[in-house]
């Protein structure tokens, strides 16, 4: 008989720490090694504060906060940005990125005439009121309809007046645009921002990616370095690039972004689609623009498609002006003129050698029904019309033998 092997009922014991949960701040007992927070609610919440914290990070080194920031600047005060939503800030990235779309990602330059600007429909510098930075108040144009455009309101769009701006809100006196980057996000909101840089996708442009790695990196104790500190400010993009393959002992890429041209009658149309969504009696300006030019010819077309009076009038609708006021320059033009509507043909009957009154042939009438004569009598006088001689003799062109079925029909 075997003898049975004594089983060890000794457990182990593990060491009991009390470390700090990073969340709420207690210590807690736990005999895991690894774990560091107390409960999973106060992980999910250090999950989720770490992501804003990421995404709020890509936020102030991104091209779209910059670009809030200049037109903040412009503006002297936050409220431009009053009353936006996630909703809003995501619909506003849109415009920006349409326009940075126009601009062929910044190979077509500010002093050139084909760029494209952010018109306002109320305008920033308006007396009585105030324009806000949303979709809705803003438009992607051409540079020069803009600026001839100046300060006029024909109506629509979104502002505030002027009465209530307040003080603690203007921005003249800030020092950087970053510290002004800061006020905007505080402004807004930190949760909105941290959604719409997750919904919107917004990351950190490579320039300010290339300015960080290189404030980070430079050698203040290196003369050569120094050199280059005191340019990062003012040096391009490309020069970023460079000097940080430099220093890391690469080369520059060659990378570019494939542009495409966006035509102002391309840019005005995708313009007027979007405010359709605000403005839904502009549908009827799409019809007829639809009407002038096929949508493949609107996107490929290198040839102006529509008159400068109607690429206005396209400017002036979307800038508030009634639908009604412009329409008209958008009706079937045929060498600048407007085409006639549909006249009646209208036949000259007459004798030989002697003239008849003008008589209308009622539309649907037939040629055939009637008589010979009638139909011999029109051959001859438009023979004489054409050699001017009435001496002429027009052969019977139709010579109708009744008389055989006068008293025997035809069978069917």
């Amino acid at each position: 008989m075997a003898i049975a092997t004594p089983r060890n009922t000794t457990k182990t014991n593990k060491a009991t720490r009390q470390p700090t949960c990073p969340q709420c701040k207690r210590r807690f007992r736990t005999t895991s090694v690894v774990k560091k927070f107390c409960t999973p609610a106060c992980q999910k919440q250090a999950t989720k504060l770490k992501r804003r914290v990421s995404a709020l990070k890509r936020a102030t080194g991104s091209a779209f906060l910059y670009w809030l920031a200049r037109e903040v600047e412009r503006a002297g005060t936050l409220q431009i940005l009053t009353g936006h939503t996630v909703d809003s800030l995501v619909s506003l990235h849109a415009v920006y990125k349409l326009s940075l779309k126009a601009n062929q990602y910044g190979d077509v330059k500010p002093d050139d005439d084909r760029f494209f600007e952010i018109s306002h429909i109320c305008a920033v510098k308006a007396p009585q009121t105030m324009g806000l930075l949303h979709a809705q108040n803003l438009v992607v144009a051409p540079k020069g309809m803009n600026r001839s455009h100046g300060v006029k309101h024909y109506g629509f769009g979104l502002s505030i007046p002027r009465a209530t701006l307040h003080p603690r809100f203007n921005v003249d006196k800030v020092k950087s645009r970053k510290e002004l980057i800061s006020l905007i996000i505080k402004f807004l909101g930190e949760d909105v921002v941290s959604e719409v840089v997750t919904i919107a996708k917004i990351q950190s442009t490579q320039y300010h990616k290339d300015l960080a790695y290189l404030q980070e990196h430079l050698d203040r104790a290196n003369p050569e370095h120094m050199v280059h500190l005191g340019k990062l400010d003012t040096m391009t993009g490309k020069a970023l690039s460079a000097l940080k393959a430099e220093i890391q002992g690469k080369q520059p890429a060659g990378f570019k972004v494939k542009t495409e041209t966006l035509s102002p009658l391309r840019v005005l149309v995708l313009e007027l689609e979007r405010h359709t969504h605000y403005r839904p009696d502009l549908a009827v300006i799409r019809h007829l623009v639809g009407e002038l030019a096929s949508e493949h010819l609107i996107r490929h077309a290198r040839r102006q498609l529509l008159t400068e009076s109607q690429l206005q009038g396209l400017f002036d609708v979307l800038h508030g002006k009634s639908v009604e006021d412009v329409q008209e320059a958008f009706y079937m033009m045929d060498n600048g003129e407007r085409i006639p509507p549909y006249a009646p043909i209208v036949f000259k009957r007459s004798s030989i050698g002697v003239e008849s009154p003008v008589e209308e042939t009622p539309v649907g009438e037939s040629l055939a029904t009637q008589s010979p004569v009638d139909l011999q009598r029109g051959f001859t006088n438009f023979a004489e019309e054409l050699d001017g001689k009435s001496s002429v003799v027009v052969p019977n062109l139709f010579q109708i033998h009744t008389a055989a079925y006068e008293h025997d029909p035809l069978p069917w």
